[in-house]
């Protein structure tokens, strides 16, 4: 037996290295398809992580422009006006024209937000009196608590977390915010 095994090994040896050739090769190759799948992986990966780089620069470029403070039209008037040597009383008027439009379209936001606010606490106010009138005869107490619903806590959330985070931003990144958010 012992014959038998010696002579098939004996047969097979010189076949040996081609084998381990034949492994190594196939080891090789599996390795080299790792790597190629790894590589086309990092690919995506790297062209994802562009785009969302490229992105984020136009988003930072957009949010740039639409903050950028607008320059008061009647201040430019003046600039140009001290080049020139123009008389003041040809330049005073059409200063004060332009300054009054510039404070008129600086009072839309505010105005807008007070307006809305007014509306809110005059239809609040409105439940109240009926609240508490005749019809219902609630106390002032009782009125209060059925006028405050889970829609008035959200909107009060919402805007004290919004001046709160505006805070936050402003101590964070520092300076006077360019959005005009603070002035409303």
């Amino acid at each position: 037996m012992l014959a038998l095994a010696t002579a098939i090994f004996g047969f097979l040896a010189p076949f040996l290295p081609e084998v381990v050739k034949i492994g190594s090769r196939w080891l090789d190759n599996k390795h080299e398809l790792q790597m190629m799948k790894l590589r086309l992986e990092q690919g995506a990966a790297e062209h994802l992580w562009r785009m969302e780089e490229i992105n984020a620069t136009a988003d930072i470029a957009e949010a740039k422009l639409l903050h950028k403070p607008v320059p008061s039209f009647g201040v430019q008037i003046l600039d140009k006006a001290s080049d020139s040597q123009w008389p003041s009383w040809t330049v005073l008027p059409v200063f004060w024209s332009f300054a009054f439009l510039d404070l008129m379209a600086g009072m839309v936001r505010p105005v807008i937000a007070y307006a809305a606010f007014g509306f809110y606490a005059a239809v609040k106010w409105a439940y109240f009196i009926e609240l508490t009138g005749p019809r219902f005869e609630a106390t002032a107490a009782v009125a209060l608590m059925q006028l405050w619903g889970e829609q008035d806590w959200a909107v009060l959330t919402m805007v004290l977390s919004y001046w709160f985070g505006h805070r936050a931003h402003k101590a964070a990144f520092g300076g006077n915010a360019t959005s005009g958010a603070g002035r409303a």
